[in-house]
């Protein structure tokens, strides 16, 4: 029978498909960081913007400490196939700062902060969630659980700083926009996550040599999620931390590793 537990079991003894797994995280922190230095040169508000390159130094650190752990055991980052390319889905299905805003040289408005922080917390909070997921899958793998506990933290504070910036917005009288944006941008983040894990699924299924039979009935677990989270994409909760991402205004924006690497991010 096919468990969660004994999917990944077979996962860790197969050299191919634990590659694949692990590029793949590599390749998404990547990707997280794309444009979000672009985006806090967009943002007038000193203090914010100096946030948002903070997050920008963090997902680019992640990336390096899975390439790191991708070393480690003798793996080489790759490129992935263009059907888990999330950032084009998510562009794709609307979610978050289209790249033709990015490109507009004008100072962003409210709006503008809206969709990207409804935009960054839909995509952090799955990445949380699935984060957890394989803290707990990987248990055999401490090393790569060592790695993933610490990047799980970050996102948490990535997830709280998005809140606390769309619950001062709300507070300003805008809460229905507020509440429209982020449901919204979940149920866009659900159909491009939908895509890119019945992929990812189909692709690592076929190293591990799964019967076609348990195939279907993986993606259509995957299906069923997507349904449950576009029917109900929730509502504005409150941050899990506060004060998510100080930034000292008298000094350059602090980063995870040292303030060059986060002043060189701007």
């Amino acid at each position: 029978m096919l468990t969660r537990r004994s999917f990944f079991q077979r996962l860790l003894a197969n050299q191919e498909a634990r590659e694949f797994l692990m590029n793949s995280l590599a390749v998404g922190e990547a990707d997280s960081a794309v444009d979000l230095d672009r985006i806090a040169e967009h943002v007038r508000d000193e203090a914010l913007s100096r946030r948002i390159y903070r997050h920008h130094a963090e997902e680019r650190r992640h990336a390096r400490l899975f390439g790191k752990r991708l070393t480690e055991l003798g793996f080489s980052p790759r490129p992935l196939p263009p059907e888990l390319d999330y950032e084009r889905y998510v562009q794709r299905f609307g979610m978050g700062t289209p790249k033709a805003r990015i490109d507009d040289p004008r100072p962003f408005d409210e709006n503008d902060i809206i969709l990207f922080f409804a935009g960054s917390k839909a995509g952090e909070e799955r990445a949380c969630s699935e984060m957890e997921g394989l803290i707990e899958a990987l248990a055999e793998d401490p090393e790569t659980v060592t790695l993933l506990r610490e990047i799980h933290g970050d996102e948490i504070r990535h997830v709280s700083y998005a809140t606390e910036e769309l619950q001062r917005i709300a507070g300003l009288g805008q809460r229905s926009k507020v509440l429209r944006m982020l449901r919204a941008a979940r149920r866009a983040e659900a159909r491009a996550h939908r895509h890119v894990s019945r992929a990812f699924m189909r692709h690592l299924m076929q190293m591990l040599d799964y019967p076609s039979w348990i195939q279907t009935l993986a993606g259509l677990g995957i299906d069923l999620a997507f349904v449950a989270r576009w029917l109900f994409p929730g509502g504005l909760d409150q941050p899990i931390i506060t004060n998510a991402m100080p930034t000292p205004a008298d000094r350059a924006p602090a980063s995870a590793e040292s303030p060059t690497e986060a002043e060189s991010a701007r």
